[in-house]
């Protein structure tokens, strides 16, 4: 990319992601890079410079895929691990603190959360309850998460200075996910059985208080897009009776918010998601892109939404680690070919794992070449 003018290369950038949002096909694939572990060992880093220390990630995260060669987008240039609590209402056990200084974090899921919570929730309004209970359960994540939001304006603009769009900085999601993390997932899903009613009068009134949240981070960071993130909500945890009370509604009630913002909802959906495909189109066409991480057939996927959602993704974690370039080229041709070009954006399934080979990665950007 040396030599050229950055704000315009930006502008291109740009432009192909939004022509591939709104499922128009642009001169070239773009690519849309994520992940804050990989950097760290592709750098030769210890995984506390992004696990633990924000202002030091983004330089890390954008200096490792800035490097291998012309790409689109960093998916979320900005890393720290108390992005996780503040959303899944679980403890982490971070490197450096709980682990060895190079180890990978860690969820530490435990019930921190008891069913008279929800009756709490009730009684005092989902933000107050949620901010008790960080403070209570969870002490000093606030405090890190607050630290850590400082660092995403120069994260932003160290990615635009050099032409590459920050895509999705922040992540949101559902009630039915925050709940999940703190019930557990086996104690949650009994919720739904046992007090069904409880459950979903807590998860309406803590929508409010998410979606005004992300509105806020939005408003604050001026984000090209965000996503709105599924992983124990998705389709293969739960019966459709279920998904359709507890999942469905909230996706479309915060989809159709962040439209309102002018964000792009990126629907970063691991896990399988194959049976409600046909759902998704009733989301807005042409305004959100479907981030899928392998375990969704994407190929399906392309057959039911491809004139309806741009898909991202899925270059497998097995293939970046255990692959050569040359497999990871084919497979990559192939989805530019059988899921793209129009409507596409090519990604790895999820984040790059933390010991994907370098060449494999390079092999990815330089596939669209």
């Amino acid at each position: 990319m040396a030599g050229e003018n950055r704000p315009e290369l930006y502008e291109l950038h740009e432009k192909r992601l939004r022509d591939a949002v709104a499922l128009k096909t642009p001169d070239r694939v773009p690519l849309a890079l994520n992940g804050p572990a990989w950097p760290a060992r592709a750098l030769g880093e210890e995984m506390t410079q992004v696990a633990t220390t924000p202002n030091r990630a983004y330089e890390i995260i954008i200096e490792a895929y800035s490097s291998l060669g012309e790409i689109e987008a960093i998916q979320s240039p900005a890393y720290d691990v108390s992005t996780l609590p503040v959303m899944w209402l679980s403890r982490v056990k971070a490197p450096g603190r709980e682990l060895p200084a190079d180890e990978m974090w860690q969820v530490d899921e435990a019930e921190l959360m008891t069913v008279d919570d929800y009756d709490a929730i009730l009684r005092e309004g989902f933000g107050p309850w949620w901010e008790r209970y960080m403070h209570e359960r969870l002490p000093g994540v606030l405090e890190d998460f607050q630290a850590f939001t400082k660092t995403i304006p120069p994260a932003l603009q160290a990615c635009r200075d050099i032409g590459i769009v920050p895509l999705s900085p922040a992540v949101c999601t559902i009630p039915y996910e925050y709940f999940c993390g703190g019930r557990s997932m086996k104690e949650f899903i009994l919720d739904l059985f046992r007090y069904g009613d409880k459950v979903q009068a807590a998860m309406d009134e803590a929508l409010p208080f998410i979606i005004e949240q992300m509105r806020g981070l939005i408003r604050t960071f001026h984000f090209t897009g965000l996503w709105i993130g599924g992983w124990r909500s998705a389709s293969e945890f739960i019966a459709p009776r279920l998904w359709n009370r507890f999942v469905f509604p909230y996706y479309q009630k915060m989809v159709d918010a962040a439209l309102e913002e002018n964000a792009i909802p990126i629907l970063h959906f691991d896990a399988n998601w194959t049976r409600d495909l046909e759902r998704l189109r009733e989301l807005p066409k042409g305004k959100c892109v479907l981030a899928l991480d392998s375990k969704t057939d994407i190929f399906k996927a392309k057959q039911v939404l491809g004139d309806h959602m741009c898909i991202m993704g899925d270059v497998p974690p097995a293939l970046f680690s255990l692959g050569t370039p040359d497999e990871v080229t084919a497979y990559c041709k192939r989805l530019i070919n059988e899921v793209g070009p129009g409507g596409f954006i090519l990604s790895s399934g999820c984040d790059v794992p933390v010991d994907a080979q370098y060449e494999n990665v390079k092999a990815m950007v330089e596939a669209v070449a």
